[in-house]
């Protein structure tokens, strides 16, 4: 393709040249024909502009190098994209204009932007030119910048030159994170629901061992008497962490409200790890990504920067597949987060209900939506089968847990 656009470009540079050599020679012929000063004059006063589209020609284009820079390099979806361009070029050729533009790889650039990213300029001598543009209401995602498209040209567009300049830059955009106050919930058919004491674990625990320091590890799990001997780091251990599976799981089937349900996820597990507990982390969608014991802020990094990324693609066949995944079955507690619970769904759960009795259900839901009869039917379904079943709108996110226990 590119190979393609390089042809395609250079047969059309020839043709203008081929098209200003033209030029002069027909307004020689005219001069020399024609005689008188007019003549004359218009020929010498064309000269120059015809010098310069020639000399232009043979200019290369590829001597400019990119910088780019950004003001925020963390991005929430809904932020604005606050960026810099620094061009340098090695020759100080006197350019007339020239005009920069952000090549288009994603869906970040929508018609409202294409204004933003691109710009012209009136170059002179200039070695180095500084640009800032920026982008509203950036949407959730992991967005790539390939280069820049740098288009010169002559005083009256006879010779244009284009060409790509490379300049990747990676830009995260987070899903948005709302303040939560997380608390551990245990559900029993016997009694109810309450708040759990022992499933999941803080840092005041009783410690049972130790073992080798690993990255990602809190200060305060260090044994620094340990320490102290064998100048080597060795981490705490506790009882009550090995013990518990808390999974909370997120639907990727597609829904109008996926966004909202990506944020919900987003801001149990950062409230889990800021009020140190911990919690493992499963996306079920074609490819399952698996988070286990998220209890430090690197791993958590590592579930966000996912979240970032993560669009619907499951499909009821796709669901099937986790009919007999072990890391439901086996969890101690679940969280399964969903923008319309479906029947297949809660076959699953139900084997999830009847080993653990912990399976809490919320639907995220638009409230201007009105719920269908299906949708009824199905969620009593689900409370027959042991799940509890919440549906929460986004203005609720922060009294999520709090309005469970009610």
């Amino acid at each position: 393709m590119m190979k393609k656009y390089k042809v395609s470009w250079l047969s059309q540079a020839i043709i203008r040249f081929v098209m200003v050599v033209l030029l002069v020679a027909i307004s020689l012929c005219f001069a020399l024909m024609q005689g008188g000063f007019v003549s004359w004059f218009v020929f010498f006063m064309f000269i120059p502009f015809a010098l310069y589209s020639m000399i232009l020609f043979f200019v290369p284009v590829r001597n400019f190098s990119i910088e780019r820079t950004m003001l925020s390099e963390y991005l929430k979806q809904g932020d604005s994209l606050r960026m810099t361009i620094t061009l340098r070029r090695k020759s100080r050729f006197p350019l007339l204009y020239m005009v920069i533009q952000e090549s288009v790889p994603s869906e970040i650039f929508e018609k409202a932007a294409a204004d933003q990213t691109r710009h012209f300029f009136m170059v002179g001598l200039k070695k180095q030119i500084a640009w800032n543009y920026e982008i509203p209401n950036m949407p959730r995602g992991h967005h790539q910048l390939v280069g820049i498209e740098l288009t010169i040209a002559d005083f009256f567009g006879w010779v244009k030159k284009t060409t790509f300049i490379p300049a990747n830059r990676s830009v995260v955009v987070y899903p948005n994170i709302t303040n939560m106050i997380y608390t551990p919930l245990q559900v029993t058919r016997n009694s109810g629901i309450g708040t759990a004491h022992n499933a999941i674990v803080r840092d005041t625990t009783m410690v049972s061992g130790i073992r080798e320091y690993q990255p990602g590890d809190r200060m305060a799990w260090i044994h620094w008497k340990t320490f102290a001997k064998t100048q080597s780091l060795q981490t705490k251990e506790f009882e009550d962490q090995q013990s518990q599976d808390i999974c909370l799981v997120l639907d990727e089937s597609p829904s109008d409200v996926f966004e909202e349900q990506v944020e919900l996820c987003a801001s149990i597990l950062t409230a889990v790890v800021h009020q140190h507990f911990t919690m493992s982390f499963l996306s079920a969608g074609t490819k399952p990504a698996f988070f286990d014991q998220i209890q430090t802020e690197e791993q958590l990094q590592k579930a966000l920067y996912y979240l970032a990324a993560v669009q619907p693609n499951a499909t009821e066949e796709v669901a099937r597949k986790y009919d007999q995944n072990r890391l439901l079955i086996h969890a101690a507690m679940l969280y399964f987060v969903t923008g319309a619970l479906t029947i297949q769904w809660i076959t699953i759960l139900k084997k999830v209900s009847t080993k653990s009795q912990q399976v809490i259900c919320f639907i995220v839901r638009d409230p201007k939506t009105s719920v269908s009869e299906h949708e009824e039917k199905v969620e009593m379904m689900a409370k027959e089968n042991g799940i509890l079943v919440f549906p929460i709108s986004y203005k609720q996110f922060p009294n999520a847990f709090t309005e469970v226990l009610k």
